[in-house]
């Protein structure tokens, strides 16, 4: 049997908007799984959509949404995972069947679902990555379908960690220029279009965070991915002097 192309890596090392942005710009199909101590979660992608998440954390499952959401009393959502018989039946069936829930109640929230999984991802530090390259789930009653530019935009936006977004962005002096690719339509405010421009090579990240539209944390995040979706490139800055080995003497020399 032919085995499945699969890229493997570490968020500590590359952080999932970077990862979900190279998916992203090949359209490759397939599943990326991200797996931290015993929680799992997994992204399904399709031709450059986020179309579905899963997790196996009981925080994040279908009946505990419904319950903290005030979607159904705990009661009656413990009732119908107790008919789940293991065979197939999902938990929104169930409810469907017992007439607690209509199928435009229950779309809406499993789409709500689904993003909270997604959203809770890119809050993650470290992680085992694993994407698997091939045609994704079918049978799901919800599709949310969001571009993953739009995915990894949002992403950021509520992301808790800004430091580490930061560092990807090389040390408080690196420069940031803006590269010649179009911003998508929609993709952001005008504000933070004309933000990008501001990215001229010399000017310190340090001290372009503080000139964007919001806060210095939201300005970060707004450069961060910029750079994720290749608005914006690293530079590192100029007139410092670098150590350079010199193999054939054997010295170290300044150049």
């Amino acid at each position: 049997m032919e085995k499945k192309f699969e890229y493997r890596g570490d968020l500590a090392v590359t952080p999932l908007p970077e990862i979900l942005a190279t998916i992203g710009r090949y359209r490759v199909p397939g599943a990326l799984s991200v797996t931290r101590g015993q929680a799992h979660r997994r992204i399904y992608l399709d031709d450059g959509l986020v179309v579905f998440a899963t997790s196996d954390e009981i925080e994040v499952r279908l009946g505990t949404y419904l319950i903290h959401h005030g979607v159904l009393p705990e009661d009656a959502v413990r009732s119908a995972e107790a008919r789940l018989a293991g065979d197939g039946i999902r938990l929104g069936q169930i409810l469907m069947r017992l007439e607690l829930l209509d199928r435009a109640t229950l779309d809406a929230a499993v789409a709500d679902q689904v993003r909270e999984i997604l959203w809770g991802a890119f809050d993650w530090e470290s992680g085992e990555v694993v994407f698997e390259v091939g045609a994704g789930r079918s049978d799901e009653m919800v599709r949310i379908d969001l571009p993953i530019a739009d995915v990894i935009v949002e992403g950021v936006r509520r992301a808790h960690a800004v430091k580490r977004f930061i560092e990807r962005l090389g040390s408080g002096h690196s420069a940031l220029e803006a590269s010649d690719a179009g911003i998508p339509e929609g993709l952001f405010t005008r504000e933070e279009a004309l933000y990008r421009d501001l990215a001229d090579g010399r000017t310190p990240v340090q001290i372009l965070s503080q000139k964007g539209p919001g806060s210095v944390a939201e300005n970060a995040r707004l450069l961060y991915a910029f750079f994720c979706l290749d608005l914006v490139r690293v530079r590192e800055p100029t007139g410092v002097r670098k150590l350079q080995w010199k193999t054939e003497g054997g010295s170290l020399n300044k150049s």
